[in-house]
């Protein structure tokens, strides 16, 4: 019985488009960009929404690259595009100061530890004038509150799962503010639940704090790789 709510559940908010929804908030910040010559998808998976952001910004094939590191997405996604193989939390990136465009990080630096080196690594390596897209989980999101109030794990934060950071939408907007090299030029969200279809969909716009996933757009506006603003403040291991 608990299974059958369970999958009645995901068909009323239409949890199997959960990614397509992400994907589509990343397209709708993308309208905002305009034809780019260089393009750098941080986590491309096996490639396939990396080639229609590159389709969407006009880039050539040849200034398509992407970062993967499992190898059955890099052997797919190597037939497009220049995969780097390289590890985020400890390889700086190769390319040169200010060489690529635009890039886009998307459900990915919930994954790492140390998200401070590759953020100063996208930012050290797009250029003035260039944009950056980053997508994240957002640990307050209306129905992680109710997990919480119970005392469940919140969904984008369960044990056994792959995220090791959490993010809410009021401090990561507060933390990348932090940065002086960059510009916010637009938010996004994707996703209210536990709201119904089509609701889950449309009102997360309106209410990005309570949205399971937020999106910003920023524009680099200074090159100052070493005070980036992106850097640990402490290492300080307590609550307070």
């Amino acid at each position: 019985m608990l299974s059958f709510f369970r999958q009645f559940y995901r068909f009323c908010v239409q949890a199997r488009y959960e990614g397509a929804r992400t994907y589509e908030a990343v397209l709708n910040m993308l309208k905002n960009v305009p034809k780019s010559n260089s393009l750098l998808d941080v986590g491309c998976a096996e490639g396939t929404k990396t080639i229609q952001y590159a389709r969407m910004l006009s880039v050539p094939p040849e200034r398509v690259y992407g970062i993967e590191l499992k190898p059955k997405f890099v052997k797919l996604a190597k037939k497009h595009f220049k995969v780097l193989g390289i590890d985020l939390e400890h390889d700086t990136f190769p390319f040169q100061d200010q060489e690529i465009e635009v890039i886009v990080c998307n459900q990915v630096i919930e994954h790492l530890k140390n998200i401070f080196l590759p953020l100063s690594e996208m930012d050290r390596v797009l250029r003035i004038g260039g944009h950056l897209i980053i997508g994240i989980p957002n640990i307050a999101a209306l129905h992680n509150r109710f997990f919480i109030l119970f005392g469940r794990q919140p969904s984008c934060s369960v044990i056994n799962g792959p995220h090791i950071r959490s993010f809410t939408h009021k401090e990561f907007l507060k933390f990348i503010k932090q940065n002086t090299n960059f510009k916010l030029q637009s938010m996004g969200a994707a996703t209210l639940y536990p709201l119904p279809y089509p609701i889950v969909k449309y009102c997360a716009k309106y209410f990005p704090g309570l949205a399971s996933y937020t999106f910003y757009l920023l524009k680099k506006v200074e090159h100052k790789p070493n005070s980036c603003g992106w850097s640990l403040k402490s290492d300080v291991d307590t609550c307070f």
